[in-house]
């Protein structure tokens, strides 16, 4: 077995370089993600709505609906739900405990 031993400010130095590079790739492969993007797939039917959202009920879904909490386009019958306002739904409701 080999054993490194570092100085404390190269530690330090090589633990804040390790995270930058971290959030860089993270924020490229962000920016990729969105640029790539297609409009045409944020939309879905009412049962992925649902299963993306971890619901049964289609009342709940028509409740998000009437109080502007998602976003959905309606074609005659036809409803589609916004795939981007269903996760920023998710986002603004996450849970967090301490």
């Amino acid at each position: 077995m080999e054993i490194i031993v570092f100085e404390s400010e190269a530690y330090k130095k090589l633990q804040s370089d390790i995270m930058q590079m971290m959030r860089t790739s993270i924020r490229e492969a962000k920016e990729e993600a969105l640029a790539n993007m297609d409009p045409a797939n944020d939309w879905l039917s009412a049962e992925e709505a649902k299963k993306l959202l971890g619901i049964k009920s289609k009342t709940k879904l028509q409740e998000l609906r009437d109080c502007d909490e998602i976003v959905f386009s309606k074609a005659g019958r036809v409803i589609k739900y916004s795939k981007k306002s269903i996760l920023d739904y998710l986002n603004r409701h996450i849970v967090r405990y301490s």
